[in-house]
């Protein structure tokens, strides 16, 4: 009997031992005493949870947590006191450390047409219908729990099921939207306990309700069938567990229309599938689709669509789409799509996470971090995070709402700045702007525009040399400022600079290092004056009439070297804004 063989019969027997479900381990059943006036009921449903140590689930487009509530009770059980706040019209299911809130104002009724035993099967069908107006119901999933075998009814009403046989008792139960489960247990034709909907439970599993589902997702409406879609809402968030999984494409597997509620240690599919979740190893030629949690490997040769969160290893040959989080490392061609946060490295060529990224995102397009970016971003053309407490670097451009940490890039944009950007066009926009006029020992009127924060800011400038022999100047170049006090700061400034001295065939480029002080007249008015050092190389070794030969300007602290002039100069301006 091989390993597999033994998970699954194992799991069998768990399922099939008596007490499961039991009202000594109910959470339902434990007492508790709750006494509010006109409070909301989602602070109350907190306060039980906090109380009975344990989570409710709950679509919250039903489950209104705004509404108002008010109750005494004293020693009552869970269950009584949901019965009494939601007005008997949920029912509950509890799953781990969950009890699901399920709308249910409604009752289904069932007849057998044929429970026989027929070749090791049973043979078992029959019609659901509405309790109070005996109206056939359409769509109503009919499913054995141990076997994970369903059915949906038809328009009549009914359905066939062919379930294997062991000479046991087989119990049946009716899922519908809006409507509370009903299980009977039947031998051979013989009902033993129509209508008893306080069976033993062998769902052990609950999807959350915080993610909107991949039913709703474009691949999810292409691949999901109808009847897995009904199948869902029917049965809500209760899930079973199995060791392993075969499909061909999404309907078409060991679990049948049931494996959309099904989790799976080993999920293989040759076209595709469609599982509750994976925990340990899916594989799926062309896709996978998982509306649960998936952990450890995820492998699609084109896609992965996962409606919960993924742990471990995911690669799609082409998309990943996570409407959860992520932790680990997640890989494909063309994009990874998370609806949440990213812990680890996420790989592709666009990235894109709406919440926050905790880790790396590398792309050869962009990246995308919806809120936080606490790592780096690393892409080809540009890269987008609300705020950034880690680097951001591009060949292109980055932009962050709120940066705090470290910008690289041809052009780096923040509304607001605390931290760094080093690029040939840095804009922040609350941040430092400065139109700078000024004279200095080589040229005696530039211009500088400067832009970024006080801790570091871009400086474009030109200049000119008045006087009869032309001398003209451009370059770029960084400053930041030194506060003293409320109107004194130092602007240190190194800026490169080239020297045009009537030719364009010759290298004059001129280093410059300025240490201003700066005294600030008002808010948006300055001067500043301070020395300078000054390193100027150049291949041109004789003057141009007309214009000015820098390297017999002033006084060369440097000998011996044709090619280098270096000397102490000053600059003294005003600055605007």
């Amino acid at each position: 009997m091989s390993r597999l063989t033994k998970h699954l019969l194992l799991l069998l027997m768990f399922f099939s031992l008596p007490g499961i479900g039991s009202a000594s381990e109910s959470i339902l059943a434990k007492n508790i005493s709750v006494h509010v006036s006109n409070m909301r009921l989602g602070t109350v449903l907190k306060t039980i949870e906090e109380r009975g140590n344990f989570t409710f689930s709950y679509n919250s487009n039903i489950v209104k947590t705004d509404s108002l509530v008010t109750i005494n009770a004293d020693n009552w059980t869970i269950r009584e006191v949901l019965d009494k706040m939601l007005n008997n019209r949920f029912e509950y299911k509890e799953a781990r450390n969950f009890v699901i809130l399920r709308y249910a104002p409604l009752q289904l009724a069932f007849s057998i047409e044929k429970a026989t035993a027929e070749n090791g099967e049973y043979v078992v069908s029959g019609f659901v219908s509405d309790d109070k107006t005996g109206a056939k119901l359409e769509n109503a999933s009919v499913y054995n729990r141990e076997l994970l075998q369903s059915a949906l009814t038809d328009k009549e009403g009914h359905f066939e099921l062919n379930l294997k046989s062991n000479g046991e008792a087989v119990s049946l139960t009716i899922s519908k939207e809006n409507y509370r489960d009903t299980t009977i247990t039947f031998l051979a034709g013989v009902i033993i306990n129509p209508k008893d909907n306080k069976s033993k439970s062998l769902v052990d599993y609950v999807i959350s309700n915080d993610y909107e589902g991949i039913e709703n997702t474009s691949l999810g409406r292409l691949f999901i069938s109808t009847k897995q879609q009904i199948q869902n809402i029917n049965l809500g968030g209760l899930i079973a567990e199995a060791p392993f999984q075969a499909s061909a494409i999404p309907g078409v597997s060991t679990h049948g229309q049931f494996g959309g509620q099904v989790v799976n240690t080993v999920s293989l599919n040759a076209v595709g599938g469609y599982n509750a979740g994976v925990d340990g190893f899916e594989l799926g030629i062309i896709f996978n689709l998982d509306k649960g949690n998936v952990r450890d490997v995820q492998i699609a040769g084109i896609f992965n669509v996962v409606g919960g969160n993924v742990s471990g290893f995911q690669l799609g040959g082409l998309y990943n789409n996570v409407l959860g989080n992520t932790r680990g490392f997640q890989l494909a061609l063309l994009h990874n799509s998370v609806k949440h946060d990213a812990d680890g490295l996420q790989l592709s060529g666009y990235n894109h996470t709406r919440g926050s990224v905790n880790g790396m995102q590398v792309s050869l397009v962009g990246n995308i971090a919806g809120k936080t970016l606490r790592g780096i971003q690393l892409a080809g053309t540009g890269n987008i995070a609300q705020r950034v407490d880690g680097v951001q670097i591009s060949s292109l451009f980055n932009y962050a709402r709120n940066l705090r940490g470290l910008q690289i890039g041809l052009i780096n944009i923040a509304d607001t700045s605390s931290g760094y950007s080093i690029g040939f066009i840095n804009i922040i926009r609350t941040g430092y702007h400065k139109l700078a006029l000024s004279t200095n020992e080589t040229t005696n009127a530039n211009v500088a525009f400067k832009m970024g924060n006080k801790k570091l800011y871009t400086i474009w400038q030109g200049g000119m040399r008045l006087n009869n022999d032309k001398l003209y100047t451009f370059g770029l170049g960084l400053g930041t400022e030194l506060g003293m006090g409320k109107h004194f700061a130092i602007n240190p400034e190194i800026t490169q600079q080239y020297i045009y001295q009537g030719t364009w065939h010759r290298t004059n480029q001129l280093s410059r290092l300025d240490a201003g002080l700066t005294y600030k007249l008002s808010k948006w008015i300055s001067v500043n004056a301070g020395p300078s050092l000054n390193m100027f190389y150049s291949d041109q070794h004789s003057p141009i009439s007309g214009y000015s030969y820098l390297q017999t300007m002033h006084r060369n602290f440097i000998k011996g070297n044709s090619n280098f002039t270096g000397w102490v100069g000053w600059s003294a301006g005003v600055s605007f804004f």
